[in-house]
């Protein structure tokens, strides 16, 4: 009796094992069954599901603030002497907070020059901005002098964006305030007494413009006007995109009108060319510099009414659409 019960504890585990053997020979050919494109569009389908999901993940985004916290911030120091008096003036911060205050000055005299400074060069200049000038290249080259001097290998003044740019205005101010002025001296010119040169030197008092570009410095002393052109940049394709838009609208309906005004009056004085109808379009229709009038003589041509509706269809789409999404 206990054989009998041993032979049917193994042939019940030979049954077990039979079907197990079946299951697994069916999974296995149902897994062949699957061909590599059906396996790859169940990947891409996946993909794109895990593309199209609303909220960020939590965790990549508290890794990407770690990763920009621990990230270190450029410093032009770290191409500095660790010491020495050219590191620490040029480190010190109210040497570079009075450098951005003379830059700033400087800035508002240029105004002063332009207004009340009728001389070509400084030679026939009023003493006063002879040594205003001066004193203003003096401290910018004294600037630019104890950075050179800073930096402890000095080819290292290239990586900085900031040297290679004050670099550029401190030797055209010089050569504008101090070379040129020797090189009159020496020739015996005043700048008026140069003939045909006085337009040269009034080109180069114009090149002093060039100094203005020194306030983009200041940004630096003010985050928050850095963030305002940042953004600017950043929506600048989307505002290139909407002009082409305006641009599109403006030239057909320049077309457009250049062709139904042909022999009017209105056509004569707004659109005699498809150039000068685009000028009128952009002008008094995108811009409504003088709607009333051009819509006045519109309406007092023989198909007035249909040119009047074109022109408020075409103020419609451009000024009160296009212009509105910039």
């Amino acid at each position: 009796m206990a054989t009998s019960f041993a032979d049917d504890i193994e042939t019940q585990e030979g049954s077990e094992a039979d079907a197990s053997t079946s299951e697994n020979s069916l999974g296995m050919t149902a897994t062949q069954s699957i061909t590599p494109a059906v396996a790859r569009r169940a990947s891409n389908r996946r993909q794109r599901k895990s593309a199209r999901q609303v909220f960020v993940d939590a965790d990549a985004m508290k890794a990407k603030i770690r990763a920009a916290a621990v990230k270190k911030k450029y410093d032009v120091s770290m191409y500095y002497w660790e010491t020495g008096l050219a590191r620490t003036v040029a480190t010190n911060h109210i040497f570079d907070q009075f450098t951005l205050g003379v830059i700033a000055f400087n800035a508002f005299w240029i105004m002063i020059d332009t207004d009340l400074n009728p001389a070509s060069t400084l030679l026939t200049a009023h003493p006063v901005f002879v040594i205003a000038e001066n004193l203003f290249c003096a401290y910018f080259f004294f600037e630019w002098t104890v950075r050179f001097f800073a930096f402890k290998w000095k080819p290292d003044g290239l990586r900085d964006f900031w040297f290679v740019f004050d670099s550029c205005l401190v030797f055209s101010m010089v050569g504008e305030t101090w070379i040129l002025t020797i090189i009159l001296v020496a020739s015996g010119e005043t700048g008026e007494s140069a003939g045909g040169g006085g337009g040269i030197f009034r080109l180069a008092r114009l090149m002093r413009l060039s100094r203005m570009a020194r306030m983009i410095r200041l940004l630096r002393a003010f985050p928050e006007l850095l963030i305002m052109i940042k953004g600017m940049a950043a929506a600048m394709r989307s505002v290139m995109f909407t002009l082409i838009l305006l641009f599109v609208f403006i030239y057909v309906f320049g077309i457009g009108f250049r062709q139904l005004t042909a022999d009017t009056a209105v056509g004569a004085m707004y659109f005699n060319g498809v150039f000068r109808s685009m000028h009128t379009l952009l002008l008094d229709g995108t811009l409504m510099d003088n709607l009333g009038g051009v819509v006045e003589m519109l309406g007092k041509e023989g198909d007035g009414i249909v040119f009047v509706f074109i022109w408020y269809l075409f103020v419609l789409m451009s000024a009160l659409t296009v212009m509105n999404m910039l």
